[in-house]
């Protein structure tokens, strides 16, 4: 056979399955999408964000091209390639997307809801211009009109999502709290989580209430233990991610009924075709057909099924008074529900970054993920934010609004921005350390004093370990170094989150400072060695920290900073550690554990600090990348009265897709 029939043989059994292999493709990437979409809420995996985002973009390219694709077939029952018309309409339904991930980011909602609302009636138009050109005698009627009104209905809901924001969505007045107060009682913890959600909600259009909602959320909040106050946190911050990625919502009448048409087209349509098909079309579109039909039914069932067992699910179960009853007993009395309810709604786990830690060189690959695909791909590992580290910051931020100067009731405005503007220093004076290492936290900007406490902290790990004077395993060194390493993580996986000015030149001159260092210590050459290349070994940067610990005055000298790297805080965190070391045996009283916990304290701090001043942007944006600690943080202050205000800092939404985080913090008593 010569390579001319060969190349007519191809081009032929293309055009043959390329629709019927693009309907397969845009079925696959929906059940993808449906099934992953969920994960991305409490996973942190660094392929989920790039793998999803593609396929996000990939399910409406390949069912729009499909569509074109299906406008230019011919009709014809004589013809056995003859496209199965309804085809059309289940890409329609495609188009609608799956629940699990109605949009992926909120950056630019307001102009994709515009876009959506556009695609709608374009692309109802082509299916209609499809059915026009396909239509025969031989049309399965009732498989086409069920899957048509599925799909218009899905569309229409996909939308609906993206533009509900400024709705009040069953719970935005405030005779809604009473009816919550009376349902505490059941599946209590989602009923407290959507109560502070609510709050949040309400003060958009209930500016008077501000002062009500205030005392209502830190009376709940404040009598809580530190797993039950970050649990409504996250309950909280559960149902928000779903109010803005999710097609799930508060189940109601009109919702009901939806979902009861969409569920039994998809029925409908799937026993109309089994019955009428096998005249008409050839076995391979019947057998493609049944799998589209069978995937669109399963992740309709899907759909509702998730939406049943979700919060929201629950919530309107508890609230029913013909079920409130039945919901309670399976509450209190089924290990599975009980499973349920401590499920997981974030990934529960924070970032490690150390800048001493071995580093190798990066394949072209990961360069390239990172540069297309922004995530948090310089992560040496991920700790579990346990019990103890929640407790310390859940001490911490009562024992801010407790014992501080400020009370809500005053409207002291200075007073609070002064208590948000410590990242530090509020520690260090009250164990009476400010005259002496004040300068670490106070005379020095944040970023600067980060990378300095970071290399502090880790030059006194070593440093106690090498003498083996300490228990490694204590609370205060434990959650220092997490704590340590977590916001570093956050400076350079996610500066938007945590830099309040720009911070890439302070970590990269650090970073090369040590490097020439290094470098210097081999006997080699120094060379001008660039922020992205290699690392260092972890042997070698512990061994340079020794020799600075055996003796300080001369490696101090040797230290100093280059003019070409003026903003290394390499010389400032190797002074504040040796004085940390030191005051261990020069000062009474000073025990290595009394250390431990003034440097975790310190650090909590700094997480406040950082908390508070983060855009709320960049806080929503990480309820789609699995979740952070700092925004956990950032709402639990919220709750409790410690706020920034931003209000002169631009809406990232229109007043149809404001984010309640945005709320708290902009308004004032």
């Amino acid at each position: 056979m010569s390579l001319s029939h060969l190349s007519l043989d191809a081009v032929e059994l293309w055009n043959e399955w390329q629709i019927r292999s693009l309907m397969l493709l845009s079925l696959f990437l929906q059940i993808f999408l449906s099934y992953f979409g969920k994960k991305r809420k409490v996973s942190a995996a660094r392929w989920l964000g790039p793998s999803l985002w593609i396929a996000y973009l990939s399910a409406d390219w390949v069912a729009t091209f499909s569509l074109g694709i299906l406008a230019r077939s011919e009709a014809g029952s004589k013809n056995w390639n003859w496209i199965p018309v309804f085809w059309a309409p289940v890409l329609l339904v495609h188009l609608g997307g799956p629940g699990a991930i109605t949009a992926y980011s909120v950056d630019r909602l307001n102009k994709l809801f515009l876009s959506r609302l556009l695609q709608l009636v374009t692309h109802v138009g082509v299916v209609c211009y499809v059915l026009f050109r396909l239509w025969s005698k031989d049309t399965i009627t009732s498989v086409v009109i069920s899957l048509l009104i599925l799909g218009i209905i899905k569309y229409g809901e996909r939308i609906w999502v993206l533009m509900r924001g400024h709705e009040d969505n069953n719970g935005s007045q405030p005779s809604d709290f009473k009816t919550f107060l009376n349902h505490l009682h059941e599946i209590k913890s989602l009923h407290d989580g959507y109560l502070l959600f609510q709050a949040l909600e309400t003060l958009l259009k209930n500016l008077d209430l501000v002062a009500n909602m205030q005392k209502l959320t830190y009376d709940l909040v404040s009598v809580k233990k530190a797993k039950e106050a970050f649990q409504l946190v996250e309950v909280e911050l559960g149902f928000k991610y779903d109010r803005l990625y999710y097609k799930v919502t508060m189940i109601s009448r009109v919702r009901v009924i939806l979902r009861s048409i969409t569920f039994v087209s998809s029925i409908f349509a799937l026993v109309s075709f089994s019955t009428k098909s096998n005249d008409v079309y050839s076995r391979n579109d019947r057998i493609i057909s049944y799998v589209l039909l069978i995937g669109v039914v399963c992740l309709e069932s899907y759909s509702i099924i998730s939406h049943l067992l979700s919060d929201w699910g629950m919530i309107w179960l508890s609230r029913s008074k013909t079920v409130s009853a039945i919901v309670s007993r399976i509450k209190y009395h089924s290990r599975l529900v009980s499973f349920y309810m401590k499920r997981k709604r974030w990934s529960r786990l924070m970032g490690q970054h150390n800048m001493t830690r071995a580093q190798s060189n990066k394949p072209a690959v990961s360069k390239i993920l990172k540069k297309y695909f922004p995530g948090k791909w310089n992560v040496d590992k991920r700790r579990k934010v346990n019990k103890e580290l929640k407790e310390l910051i859940f001490k911490q931020v009562l024992d801010k609004r407790r014992l501080t100067r400020y009370n809500p009731s005053t409207d002291d405005f200075n007073c609070l921005q002064n208590i948000l503007a410590e990242r530090g220093d509020q520690v260090l004076r009250s164990k009476g350390l400010f005259p002496q290492i004040g300068w670490s936290v106070a005379e020095i900007d944040f970023i600067q004093s980060l990378l300095t406490w970071h290399i502090a902290t880790h030059v006194c790990y070593l440093d106690d370990s090498r003498k083996n004077t300490f228990d490694k395993t204590q609370s205060g060194v434990r959650s220092s170094r997490s704590l340590s390493n977590y916001m570093l993580y956050l400076l350079v996986n996610c500066p938007t989150m945590i830099a309040i000015e720009p911070s890439e030149k302070r970590h990269a001159d650090t970073r090369i400072h040590l490097l020439h260092l290094l470098s210097n210590t081999r006997n080699e050459v120094k060379p001008s060695i660039p922020s992205d290349a290699s690392s260092f070994h972890k042997t070698e940067v512990n061994a340079f920290f020794e020799k600075l610990l055996g003796n300080p005055s001369t490696m101090l000298k040797e230290i100093g900073i280059p003019e070409d790297l003026e903003k290394s805080a390499l010389l400032d965190g190797c002074m504040l550690a040796l004085s940390l070391q030191s005051w261990e045996t020069a000062v009474n009283g000073w025990s290595n554990g009394k250390k431990w916990e003034m440097i975790s304290q310190v650090w909590v701090e700094m997480l406040m600090y950082a908390a508070t001043h983060c855009r709320w942007k960049e806080h929503v944006h990480a309820l789609s990348q699995g979740g952070e600690l700092l925004t956990h943080v950032c709402v639990l202050m919220a709750h409790l009265g410690l706020r920034n205000d931003n209000s002169d800092e631009p809406i990232f939404l229109s007043t149809s897709c404001l984010d309640f985080l945005f709320i708290v913090m902009r308004v004032r008593r």
